[in-house]
């Protein structure tokens, strides 16, 4: 017999989950205590869809810059959010990688944003977008990149100080900026 420390109920041994970490080798809390505890954990973390889960990384990057890119390319086409190296495949039938990014200083001297490529050499272009918080949702940058140029990275850090190097591939998110305020206005 055993006392769950959850529900403070004493049960039989087999009531519980086998832990090697414990020494006598049984988890702490019963089974009825666990299940409870897991369903209660996958419905407050798991079962929330994309748009109502504004923590989650998918938000940003999926939910809201997939809205966003419709606006941009009106003739694109989005994959799948599961489609393996690329996001959509443009008019012309370039495919294309959308990367959001949020600044990572909060000093408003040199803010960075860190796109994450991790080596995709399948798109033929990579569609980064900065923005200012997940609040806001600010676009401050947006840049059109030939995939040549940084699928060869595992991600690209753009500050202040280096943004002038991508000059060349900036492009105006007049639209975007349009998108991101209607987007909010309905949420």
């Amino acid at each position: 017999m055993k006392k769950c420390s959850k529900c403070k109920m004493v049960k039989s041994k087999s009531e519980f989950y086998k832990n090697r970490c414990h020494k006598d080798g049984l988890d702490t809390w019963c089974k009825d205590c666990k299940k409870e505890y897991d369903r209660i954990y996958y419905k407050n973390h798991y079962v929330k869809t994309i748009s109502e889960n504004k923590e989650c990384s998918c938000y940003l990057g999926c939910y809201i810059n997939e809205r966003v890119l419709k606006r941009v390319m009106p003739n694109a086409v989005l994959m799948n959010n599961n489609n393996p190296g690329f996001d959509l495949v443009c008019g012309k039938g370039y495919l294309v990688d959308a990367k959001a990014a949020t600044t990572r200083c909060m000093s408003s001297k040199n803010p960075e944003w860190v796109f994450n490529i991790k080596k995709n050499k399948i798109p033929d272009y990579f569609l980064l977008v900065a923005y200012k918080d997940r609040e806001s949702l600010e676009i401050c940058h947006m840049w059109l990149v030939p995939g040549n140029e940084i699928n060869d990275k595992m991600c690209v850090s753009i500050t202040l100080s280096t943004i002038h190097r991508w000059d060349d591939y900036k492009i105006d998110h007049t639209d975007a900026l349009t998108c991101v305020t209607q987007l909010k206005a309905s949420a």
